[in-house]
């Protein structure tokens, strides 16, 4: 084992996720290295999306393997796919299996929006508006309101890959409106990327799925401070 390696972050994802991974190497420090363990998804349907919770333990022992110091279910949409409390039943369902700490991406974007005072944000996804409207549910039951969504609402997860940084900045800028930040969902769109651009242009604080996921994690070991980095994945990798 190489002792550079100082903490092993594990991340179930949808299988059809080809975003997450490469972002891990944007955002995380050098001496953590990301494990992946994939869950069966393809499509972003309800009864798809529901049965990634059922998928936890088997994938989750698999990535228990890695040795993982820490675990997070990493889907947006798949974590509060119930509404809330299904975050924390997902997390649950990681501990059962790993006894270490984990949590979901949902839980983080929560904790990322609410550290950086945002309560009126602008909500940027690929999702479709059915699926929208699930994410502006369940932060409204954390206090937080979405005023406006935006993205090109798209229904197979695959092509999400395929919108560009730019692209979805663009599309945050055009609703931002008089909100007091922006959140990018999904874990397979490159919102990463496109936070960056965002902060620069607008000077808005903005939270992507992938920068909470990230920040979470290394916060469950005790790499990251309780508080959200205000220029996102550029502070967490340093």
């Amino acid at each position: 084992m190489n002792p550079s390696w100082t903490h092993r972050l594990g991340f179930l994802i949808p299988s059809v996720n080809a975003v997450l991974e490469r972002d891990s190497r944007l955002a995380l420090p050098a001496p953590v290295s990301a494990h992946l363990g994939r869950m069966p998804m393809t499509r972003d349907e309800p009864e798809q999306l529901a049965a990634l919770a059922d998928a936890v333990p088997e994938v989750t022992g698999l990535l228990h393997h890695a040795g993982c110091d820490a675990v997070v279910f990493a889907c947006t949409t798949g974590s509060l796919y119930e509404g809330p409390g299904y975050d924390t039943e997902i997390t649950r369902r990681i501990t059962a299996v790993t006894g270490r700490p984990a949590s979901t991406t949902s839980t983080a974007v929560v904790a990322a929006l609410r550290s950086l005072d945002l309560r009126r944000v602008v909500l940027v996804s690929p999702y479709e508006p059915w699926l929208d409207e699930r994410v502006v549910t369940f932060l409204a039951a954390h206090g937080i309101q979405v005023t406006a969504t935006a993205g090109p609402s798209l229904p197979d997860p695959r092509d999400s890959d395929s919108v560009s940084p730019a692209e979805i900045a663009a599309a945050a800028a055009e609703a931002a409106g008089d909100a007091d930040g922006v959140f990018i969902s999904c874990t397979a769109f490159r919102g990463l990327e496109a936070a960056g651009i965002l902060r620069r242009s607008l000077g808005l604080p903005v939270v992507s799925s992938n920068e909470a996921t990230f920040w979470e994690a290394l916060r469950l070991v005790g790499r990251a401070s309780g508080a959200f980095p205000p220029n996102g994945y550029e502070d967490l990798c340093r």
